[in-house]
């Protein structure tokens, strides 16, 4: 798997083998908050571009998995979602 913060990143974890990427951050986020938000239209059209499976992170929780799947997102990943 792959860390992706851009399409060429998604374009070349897929050329390299990866087997997914993560692709963030879709909305802000405590962890990195002075991070470029990507949000849902622009992580969409890049998933759809994408050659591999791509979960969302950044700013997640487990309401926006519908959201995540509708943009083509085969789920969520996460870690102050769940563990705090």
């Amino acid at each position: 798997g792959a860390s992706c913060h851009s399409l060429e990143e998604l374009q070349h974890a897929a050329k390299i083998g990866c087997d997914y990427a993560t692709l963030s951050p879709v909305k802000p986020t405590g962890s990195h908050p002075d991070s470029p938000v990507l949000g849902w239209e622009h992580a969409a059209k890049m998933i759809k571009e994408a050659a591999l499976p791509v979960y969302l992170l950044g700013g997640m929780t487990e309401s926006d998995l519908k959201s995540a799947l509708q943009a083509g997102a085969q789920g969520l990943a996460g870690i102050s979602a769940w563990w705090e």
